[in-house]
């Protein structure tokens, strides 16, 4: 009896070993069929590319460059990162930004109230007030080209925004809003973007200019 009981504790131990090892065979057998471990070949970049175009065309994602219109209410100093303080007239700013995937994203993380700071823009925005956003849709970047544009109507403020480009400027300055987003309009239209209305303060006017809805 005492060694039929070894014989039988034996044969439990080397099943058990068994399947131990089965089961990290395949385990690893998993680990290695998992796509995620490796770097994505190009059928599959192109299977992304066609995804996010899908999303675009259905109207769950956009892509292009925006302009967001901000009133400050008061001339202040405000630190603007490493560019140190700088001083703001109040009036009415316009920013120009681009997306080229997440740009709905981006455009509601401009709409929180508190958000980490990355960009020059978020330093402003501390202080100035966000009362409309709009965009263009492209899939090429011309968020150099607008920013040009609106260089040649108004002020602006050097070095804000553009530290990845040769722009002089990506936010621009004028005392009252109309003239401000009268000229973004147009700058849109000049580079071949219709504009369209992301979102706007419920007491904000668009002026009559024909926008359409984003």
């Amino acid at each position: 009896m005492p060694v039929r009981g070894v014989g039988a504790l034996s044969r439990h131990w080397h099943y058990a070993s068994h399947v131990g090892q089965c089961l990290e065979a395949k385990k690893i057998r998993s680990v290695r069929r998992d796509p995620s471990r490796f770097p994505m070949n190009p059928m599959g970049e192109i299977a992304g590319v066609y995804l996010l175009l899908i999303r675009l065309h259905r109207g769950r994602e956009i892509a292009g460059v925006y302009l967001l219109l901000i009133r400050l209410h008061r001339g202040r100093w405000i630190q603007i990162g490493k560019m140190g303080y700088r001083f703001f007239h109040r009036g009415s700013y316009g920013y120009v930004g681009s997306g080229r995937s997440g740009m709905r994203s981006r455009l509601n993380r401009h709409l929180k109230n508190v958000k980490r700071l990355h960009w020059h823009i978020d330093y402003l925005l501390r202080y100035g007030e966000i009362e409309a956003i709009v965009y263009g849709q492209c899939f090429s970047d011309k968020e150099c080209m607008l920013a040009n544009e609106l260089s040649r109507i108004f002020k602006f403020l050097s070095g804000f925004g553009c530290t990845d480009c040769s722009c002089p400027s990506h936010l621009f300055f004028f005392p009252h809003r109309r003239p401000l987003f009268r000229g973004g309009y147009r700058s849109f239209r000049r580079i071949g973007l219709p504009p369209r209305l992301y979102w706007k303060k419920p007491s904000m006017r668009v002026f009559n200019l024909d926008l359409t809805g984003g």
